[in-house]
């Protein structure tokens, strides 16, 4: 096959837009984060990162890693659609993890899931997650009264899954 103008032309505008797009940077989270003191590295810039941490031993234990396990009560967290291959009718789960324990006592990620598998084909589950910071101490500066505040994060998750 000979290749003609126009297969050329398209070819070239293809070889382009290829170029162009792999020199783009992309960012897939961009934070703006403005601050009295442009230096202080103290400020987290993403929303609800408790959702990295792992909430049972297993995964925790494989370096937070779920994905490509076989499924247990904990999947809603890694790959939901784990539960429709169960073969256990029903799984419950609660766990308990208490965070940073050697530097503080009072930071904790606790941890409800349920599911159901409906027939041979499906299934559902859902999931409440808990992190509580402990308690915080917040001052406006050096000279203000101190104010303890015990932020908390919640996450509530809900899956349904289908095998095709």
């Amino acid at each position: 096959m000979i290749p003609t103008k126009k297969t050329q032309k398209i070819t070239s505008i293809c070889v382009l837009f290829l170029i162009a797009l792999l020199s783009t940077k992309v960012a897939a989270q961009t934070t703006t984060v403005i601050t009295e003191n442009p230096n202080d590295s103290r400020v987290i810039t993403t929303g609800v990162p408790f959702i990295l941490i792992a909430s049972d031993a297993r995964a925790a234990a494989m370096g937070d890693m779920g994905v490509a396990t076989s499924v247990d009560t904990y999947s809603q967290q890694w790959n939901p659609s784990k539960y429709a291959f169960s073969e256990a009718k029903s799984g419950f789960g609660i766990s308990y993890t208490p965070y940073l324990s050697k530097l503080v006592n009072d930071i904790f990620l606790g941890n409800v899931t349920y599911f159901n598998r409906l027939n041979e084909r499906s299934a559902f589950a859902v999931s409440l997650k808990y992190f509580s910071l402990g308690e915080i101490e917040l001052r406006a500066d050096e000279f203000s009264q101190e104010l303890i505040e015990k932020p908390n994060e919640l996450t509530f998750d809900a899956s349904y899954s289908l095998r095709l």
